[in-house]
């Protein structure tokens, strides 16, 4: 039976209550974000559809390692997944041995992530005085993600340190929070593969 406090609310709801700002606080950070995104998409539709003296893309200059790009991608999908389960069993109230499992685990899939990232924008194989804008929006843009999922990924450790030690519990506020930026930077990492593979 549910612990129901006089406002007739659980203390779940109560917590998710308290973590309004929070989650706020988020989305107004995703909204943010989603400007930035927007320009750089306006960006490499724009030099895309001008190609400045042919120097859109000049020959000689190919697409990402398609392969470890798209290991580059699951790694996040990984990581989205586990944060899902962290929220779901912060959620429930789960044994807090289980609920550090899955923070581990979503700790890992956010280091290899940037470890990944970081080794395929050495594979571009672009000289960037010479490769066209082409190459220069799309190092720019993919630079931009991996500083996203660095700085997504240290809230991560931040939470999982004090979650571990019993200092500071991860609340489901904090795990939502936590979640929807990490899903909503794999989303825009997605929709850039597609657009830097495919829309050359």
């Amino acid at each position: 039976m549910s612990d129901v406090s006089p406002t007739g609310l659980t203390a779940i709801d109560e917590v998710e209550g308290g973590g309004h700002t929070l989650v706020f606080s988020s989305r107004v950070a995703m909204a943010a974000n989603t400007t930035l995104q927007l320009s750089l998409l306006f960006a490499f539709l724009y030099l895309r559809a001008n190609n400045f003296g042919g120097m859109w893309h000049p020959s000689g200059i190919g697409t990402p390692p398609q392969v470890l790009a798209l290991i580059s991608l699951a790694f996040p999908v990984i990581g989205v997944l586990a944060l899902w389960a962290v929220w779901n069993a912060v959620s429930g109230s789960r044994e807090s041995s289980a609920v550090n499992g899955l923070l581990w685990l979503a700790l890992l899939a956010a280091v290899l992530t940037g470890a990944v990232r970081i080794l395929l924008m050495y594979q571009f194989n672009w000289e960037l005085d010479s490769a066209g804008t082409y190459a220069d929006i799309s190092t720019l843009w993919y630079a931009v993600l991996l500083g996203e999922f660095i700085g997504v990924g240290l809230w991560l450790l931040s939470l999982v340190m004090g979650h571990v030690r019993g200092t500071d519990r991860l609340s489901p506020a904090h795990a939502r929070a936590i979640l929807e930026q990490w899903t909503y930077i794999t989303g825009v990492s997605i929709a850039v593969y597609l657009l830097v593979q495919y829309a050359t």
